[in-house]
């Protein structure tokens, strides 16, 4: 919103009689009330991307982090944490456009495109679970509200039961699929495994964003949500 106050030389307003022309400059002042909607706009745009972009420049770390064998992917992927951090900063908008666009930077990296399929799969209820806790849970602004640990905390252990279960569906589909036959014996391989990568990448992505965003004062000076 803006404030516009004009003035005719130094007086506030002067009258001006009809014929009578006005000589004296007539300056405008614009007083900066609020940040407009179409500024916070491109603030959130240019956290997405930045963020979106950093998770795609670092995914090639991965590559030296221990792989799971037979499965082809690392214990503990940095990629999700910028995503996360997008999230707490600006809102679930601005973290699902970060990581909408974060995963789609992946597929250069994974052509047959299951790796970022089940990367965004695994971490849309990190962001789904928090966001809707603190719409309906609290009366503090949805990122104010996260800031608490333990409230953040809480809302992160439910966010990580709703991931595994739809991680092992997702898993068990797509190795239905591979796979002539799932037996018992494949049944307890594919639960472990999910159950542990899972368990690895949510403790990272609850805490290292976490810490980033609210200790460090960054949720303050971005004031997004």
């Amino acid at each position: 919103m803006v404030d516009v106050t004009v003035k005719k030389g130094q007086d506030s307003l002067t009258q001006i009689e009809p014929g009578e022309e006005s000589t004296a400059p007539i300056t405008v002042e614009l007083e900066l009330v609020e940040v407009s909607d179409s500024s916070h706009r491109v603030k959130q745009i240019v956290v997405a991307s930045v963020l979106a972009a950093l998770s795609i420049a670092i995914a090639p770390s991965a590559l030296m982090i221990q792989r799971v064998a037979g499965w082809g992917i690392a214990l503990f992927d940095p990629v999700s944490l910028f995503w996360i951090a997008a999230f707490l900063i600006g809102g679930f908008k601005v973290g699902f456009v970060s990581m909408l666009a974060g995963t789609m930077g992946l597929f250069a990296y994974d052509p047959t495109g299951i790796g970022p399929v089940f990367k965004f799969l695994a971490t849309l209820p990190m962001m789904a679970v928090p966001w809707y806790g603190a719409r309906k849970l609290r009366s503090e602004a949805g990122g104010e509200a996260l800031s608490r640990p333990k409230f953040f905390l809480t809302l992160m252990a439910l966010a990580f039961l709703v991931r595994l279960g739809l991680m092992l569906v997702a898993n068990f589909i797509y190795w239905g699929l591979i796979l002539p036959s799932l037996g018992p014996a494949e049944i307890v391989y594919i639960v472990t495994v999910v159950l542990s990568i899972n368990t690895v990448q949510s403790v990272g992505d609850a805490l290292v964003p976490f810490l980033v965003v609210y200790p460090t004062g960054l949720f303050k000076h971005f004031r997004m949500w």
